[in-house]
């Protein structure tokens, strides 16, 4: 018990080194789970949103003439057919888009890149230039803003 009494400030010193070690180690070991965590959730918010892309143009392959109607001379936007659904999902997954570059900062700039040059080839069109007009104010404020910026960019050609 003697020695014991003249070595505690020894062994408490030993016992927190080890805790020291131990709680490193699962740090280190968490850092590296929270990366693969990480890695895990933007690969599936990038495959989620290129699933939900596919799925648009699977419908444009099935009704080819839907596209052509995008750039019809008569369109006003205001048309509740197949082009006002398939504008609203179109623009729906390009917000989610935008939301995980401009505001989570989970997509990488070579990414946005290419999904704002789609925007451009879909904006540009008559009748989602109408209907931008006639919903912007139902998506996120940031959004609106980069869509409008777009449209102001360009003139439409076939308005």
């Amino acid at each position: 018990m003697d020695w014991l009494d003249a070595h505690d400030g020894s062994l408490l010193a030993v016992a927190t080194l080890i805790l020291v070690v131990v709680t490193g180690y699962y740090a280190w070991v968490t850092r590296g789970l929270v990366r693969e965590t990480r890695t895990a959730l933007l690969a599936s918010s990038r495959a989620t949103l290129q699933s939900r892309m596919d799925r648009v143009s699977e419908i444009l392959i099935q009704q080819p003439e839907l596209f052509d109607l995008l750039d019809d001379p008569n369109a006003t936007g205001q048309e509740n057919d197949a082009r006002f659904h398939l504008a609203n999902m179109f623009l729906a997954i390009l917000e989610e888009a935008h939301t995980q570059y401009a505001i989570d900062h989970s997509m990488p700039a070579d990414d946005w890149s290419a999904w704002a040059a789609m925007d451009d080839t879909l904006l540009e069109r008559r009748y989602m230039t109408g209907y931008w007009r006639r919903a912007s104010h139902t998506y996120e404020p940031a959004f609106q803003r980069f869509v409008d910026s777009r449209l102001a960019s360009h003139t439409p050609a076939s308005q």
